[in-house]
């Protein structure tokens, strides 16, 4: 078992770098190049497109129900436009996000040497990640468990040939016990596919922004480092402000991993909310009606998903705000001279202008966002239901 901070952080990212491997898009190795596993992968999402488009031709046009279209919407619009965003975000950012994980491998190894204070606030970056992967594991196994061992269960004891997800296969009859079969396996292969994909792209999000919190305390250490400098050295300005220098610099540092993961995630952010929002919607609808009792696990799935996401969008904002803290609270600032005064009020002013994650730069990511937005879902959903009747 690794003990060294560093080792244990590789480690849980070489899970992450394994389920991406499956799926053809580990853009974290530098040698990383399109292969087969990539083309296979989009052809699945290209497929699965298809099969829903069948899917809604049938139930619109041949069966004159257009339930169906928000029974596709529900899974289709959600699941696959995620899949093929991720896919292609991380193929078109991956010099990023191996600036990111670089940084992060950089970190790791240089503090780990220096005292406690520093591996403590490494290990809670690691605990902290390793809590995220694990919550993200159970709810991707949910999905894809729940939703097909419901099926199984309504199947052998209730005779109900309901499908996982309403998408269904071109020239295979669902209605017979044998296309009802083969429809079912063709969908969890699919599903199954999907959920490492799914993980892969949420644990290449989660773990750069997870460890944004290990910068703060790094930075607090740092603090630390120079109060007991003003106070060993009260005459010795020069090693003060040689220490303050470092701070600001590895702020900078900061600012720029900041900045980067909101670029790299800017189209994954927006496209995260707006397709868990309307898989809710069309899910909670789909339930009312009783058409899809998979439903409930693909709703919970969306839905602690988004407040998953919208949480660390807040804990984003709450280390912007814990850094601006630590500029007034963790340093003997009057113990500096007036020329170090000012080198700390330029890093206090570039803190207080911190932006954090926003969904499409037009609302913050965030608990409350999500609230917000949980309220404008159920009050478009009982406007579809009421519609409907």
């Amino acid at each position: 078992m690794p003990h060294r901070q560093s080792d244990r952080f590789k480690a849980i990212v070489r899970i992450t770098k394994i389920c991406a491997d499956i799926c053809g898009a580990n853009v974290l190795e530098h040698d990383y190049h399109i292969n087969i596993r990539t083309v296979l992968v989009f052809m699945v999402i290209t497929l699965s497109f298809g099969f829903m488009s069948y899917t809604i031709y049938d139930g619109f046009v041949v069966q004159d129900d257009w339930k169906i279209i928000l029974q596709v919407l529900s899974i289709g619009g959600g699941t696959l436009v995620q899949g093929f965003v991720k896919l292609l975000n991380c193929i078109l950012e991956q010099k990023n996000f191996r600036y990111l994980l670089g940084e992060l491998y950089d970190i790791y190894e240089d503090y780990e040497l220096k005292h406690i204070g520093y591996q403590r606030s490494l290990n809670k970056g690691i605990h902290l990640l390793s809590y995220i992967m694990k919550l993200c594991a159970f709810i991707v196994a949910l999905l894809v468990l729940g939703m097909t061992i419901m099926t199984v269960i309504r199947s052998l004891v209730f005779n109900a040939n309901d499908l996982i997800v309403q998408c269904l296969v071109p020239f295979v009859d669902a209605t017979t016990p044998k296309g009802f079969f083969w429809t079912c396996a063709i969908q969890v292969v699919f599903i199954a596919v999907g959920g490492f994909g799914f993980y892969a792209g949420d644990m290449a999000f989660f773990t750069p922004v997870t460890q944004i919190v290990t910068f703060r305390d790094i930075l607090r250490c740092k603090f630390q480092d120079l109060n007991e400098i003003l106070l060993t050295f009260p005459a010795n300005e020069k090693k003060s402000t040689e220490m303050l220098k470092d701070i600001i610099q590895f702020h900078q540092r900061y600012m720029k991993f900041l900045a980067t993961t909101q670029d790299s995630y800017f189209m994954v952010i927006l496209v995260q909310i707006a397709t868990y929002s309307m898989g809710i919607v069309c899910t909670i609808f789909c339930i009312l009606l009783g058409t899809w009792p998979g439903g409930y696990v693909y709703m919970t799935y969306c839905l602690v998903m988004m407040y998953v996401y919208c949480g660390i969008g807040t804990l984003v904002y709450v280390t912007n705000d814990g850094i601006i803290d630590s500029c007034y609270n963790d340093v003997n600032w009057y113990d500096l001279s007036v020329s170090q005064q000012k080198l700390l009020r330029i890093m206090l002013r570039m803190a207080q202008n911190t932006p954090g994650l926003t969904i499409g730069s037009v609302l913050p990511l965030s608990m409350n966002t999500g609230l917000q937005v949980t309220k404008s879902i159920y009050s478009m959903a009982m406007m579809l239901f009421q519609f409907a009747e």
